[in-house]
């Protein structure tokens, strides 16, 4: 079985809300929330470079930022809300409004130190990398920075913190798209409203009883399914020719894979798109099939440096968009799948080694599609924090003290922006670099973003795991050199 269920379908496509008119987080929205502790953190931090579109532009302010907000506030409705835990943890928490919102609480303004150059922006946003947002409110925040370039410069950015419960990838760039776009600001504006009074404890408990004794009652149902589309899987990948490794505990054991302390290291670089086109072009893989070759050349350049390149090759992660093809876009929710794929550091040669990339990933996708997005969401989406967050913690920990095998490598995501007119007061946005959480077991995030005409790449790591993700991110510039070179 492939694709949603049709439970699954109905609540997505209609987004119903509980009786309670509240909504309940889904599993993977509270997944987030189980593995977070004071050394990691489930937030996803965005840097937003603004280039004045005009000689003279004036400065965006604080107050500026405040009234952008509160004028399309009526479009980010996630904003406003905070988490309402469910007595005895026996359901996933919901979101309600907050009655004590305000924008200004979450707005924040920094200045870099001189020079204001790529460092000093770099540590900045390896200083906010690690911190946590309060789950007691809405669980976003954006910080102004000012400095870039030195003083008199007419250069800012936005740092955008976002709590991954709240939303994934695709969800971040529609409100994005809310926030900067064009268009947004003319949308209909609802009628002024009060926040809807909080609803008592007993409530929810009850509430959240009913749902849950309904759940599982189709507990022997899944369990037949999931037993059958396990069973296909298996035999697919028996008959595979690429070789796919399984999510657990198929890559192997490296420097990267060690927990650290709640410090991150940061770096960023970019490159003309056009240059992974040329190499798409000669060999027939896909964009992220050469996004993830360049991730296999500077990782496997990066451990050969320290004698630390393991004989079986390293595993990447990578989440994909599990909206179906015409969903609307949404500005909350979590709806992505992970495969995982053989980077091939093992193969010296770096045509060859996209190559067998390539077969690895469609290997991949195709036995992700035939287990289905949602096999997994449904299962979390029935689990009680009671037992999801001790299960999670217990997973995560035992991994991270595994010397001998790991479950990936690194988390690589790769994501494409189509708007090209965002702006904000004068302001056009020029670079957009993405970045999610680390793992205490695997310590390194690689996102790369399509926008405009370049590819965004961000490296994201601890001192432990990667003192020095600038090398990752050069070597990515490098190892995209050698494939053009041995491509053309």
């Amino acid at each position: 079985m492939s694709g949603r269920s049709p439970r699954t379908a109905a609540r997505l496509a209609g987004r119903a809300w509980h009786a309670l008119g509240v909504e309940r987080l889904g599993g993977s929205d509270s997944g987030f929330l189980f593995i977070e502790t004071e050394e990691q953190t489930s937030v996803c931090v965005d840097l937003i470079e603004l280039a004045p579109e005009v000689e003279g532009a004036s400065l965006l302010t604080r107050e500026d930022l405040c009234e952008r907000v509160r004028d399309r506030i009526h479009l980010l409705p996630s904003w406003t809300w905070r988490l309402e835990p469910v007595p005895l943890r026996i359901h996933h928490p919901v979101w309600v409004e907050d009655p004590e919102f305000r924008v200004e609480d979450h707005i924040r303004h920094r200045v870099l130190p001189a020079p204001g150059g790529p460092d000093e922006l770099n540590a900045l946003m390896a200083e906010l990398e690690p911190m946590r947002l309060d789950l007691r409110h809405p669980l976003w925040q954006i910080v102004l920075v000012d400095g870039l370039g030195g003083p008199g410069s007419t250069r800012q950015a936005l740092v955008l913190r976002i709590h991954h419960t709240v939303a994934d990838g695709a969800a971040i760039l529609h409100t994005f798209d809310l926030l900067f776009g064009d268009a947004a600001g003319e949308l209909p504006r609802p009628a002024a409203h009060a926040a809807a009074p909080l609803p008592k404890k007993r409530t929810l408990f009850k509430d959240a009883a009913k749902e849950q004794a309904r759940n599982w009652r189709e507990l022997p149902r899944m369990l037949k399914d999931t037993k059958a589309i396990f069973a296909k899987v298996e035999a697919r990948r028996e008959e595979a020719v690429a070789e796919v490794p399984r999510p657990m505990g198929d890559a192997p054991h490296t420097i990267i894979n060690q927990p650290g302390p709640a410090i991150r290291t940061y770096a960023r670089s970019k490159v003309p798109i056009a240059e992974l086109q040329r190499v798409r072009t000669t060999t027939g893989a896909t964009l992220n099939d050469v996004a993830l070759a360049m991730v296999a050349g500077s990782l496997r350049a990066y451990l050969l440096a320290r004698d630390a390149l393991p004989e079986k090759a390293l595993v990447a992660n990578v989440p994909v968009s599990g909206d179906p093809p015409g969903t609307p876009p949404r500005q909350w929710g979590n709806r992505f799948a992970n495969f995982f794929a053989l980077l091939h550091t093992d193969v010296a040669d770096p045509k060859e080694r996209l190559l067998k990339i390539s077969e690895s990933t469609a290997e991949a996708k195709l036995q992700l599609s035939l287990q289905g997005h949602d096999t997994l969401t449904e299962w979390l989406d029935r689990m009680p924090p009671l037992v999801g967050r001790p299960a999670a913690r217990s997973m995560v920990n035992r991994s991270a003290r595994n010397t001998e095998k790991a479950d990936f490598n690194a988390l690589v995501s790769n994501v494409r922006i189509s708007a090209r007119d965002w702006r904000i007061g004068g302001h056009r946005v020029s670079h957009v670099y993405l970045s999610g959480p680390i793992g205490d077991d695997t310590g390194l995030n690689i996102t790369v973003v399509g926008y405009d005409d370049d590819l965004h790449m961000t490296v994201v790591g601890n001192p432990v795991t990667m003192e020095r993700p600038d090398e990752v991110v050069d070597g990515m510039v490098l190892a995209l050199e050698e494939l053009i070179a041995c491509t053309a």
